[in-house]
């Protein structure tokens, strides 16, 4: 079976939106990220999330390893399924993608996304909880997709095929 790069990273995408949007659901409802408040903006009563700034970093950062890690063992595990007798790499090659690269990303957008979407005053760090699923999301469809395609390339490396083409037979001309 050919390997489908695009297909992993479309998937990846859609499977990041759903596992970085059920991860802020868990947080937020376990208190994770503790302290809710509102703000009023204009004629509205906006429900913020209003945590100290440390601890919505540090949850940013525990939320995306786990959800790193799920994606990259999820896709190997897959991909082993799909072609049990492929040469891939271990899982201590791939689990690691995951525990690293979400949360450098993560890190990436949420302080600028808070700065820009939210406030962060007297080191609290406010934002809107329809703005944070906003974040939320864009966060899982970029490092979803990075992942899973990273982890699935390294789970089911390209294989080499002839081609056919540079095989065709020789017209001999001199008839």
């Amino acid at each position: 079976m050919k390997p489908s790069y695009t297909t992993a990273l479309i998937v990846g995408a859609v499977t990041g939106l759903v596992l970085a949007l059920a991860l802020m659901l868990f947080v937020g409802a376990t208190g994770g990220v503790p302290s809710m408040g509102a703000i009023v903006e204009g004629d509205q009563v906006v429900p913020v999330f209003a945590p100290p700034a440390s601890a919505m970093w540090l949850t940013v950062l525990v939320a995306g390893a786990i959800g790193g890690l799920v994606a990259s063992i999820a896709t190997k595990a897959v991909s082993r399924v799909i072609d049990p007798d492929s040469e891939s790499a271990s899982l201590g090659v791939i689990a690691p993608l995951g525990l690293v690269i979400v949360p450098v990303i993560a890190m990436a957008v949420f302080p600028l996304g808070i700065v820009t979407l939210g406030d962060i005053a007297d080191g609290r760090a406010s934002i809107g909880v329809v703005r944070m699923v906003l974040l939320s999301g864009l966060v899982g469809l970029v490092a979803g997709g990075i992942i899973v395609w990273l982890s699935y390339i390294l789970a089911r490396p390209p294989v080499t095929a002839e081609d056919d083409s540079l095989h065709a037979e020789t017209v001999d001309r001199s008839a």
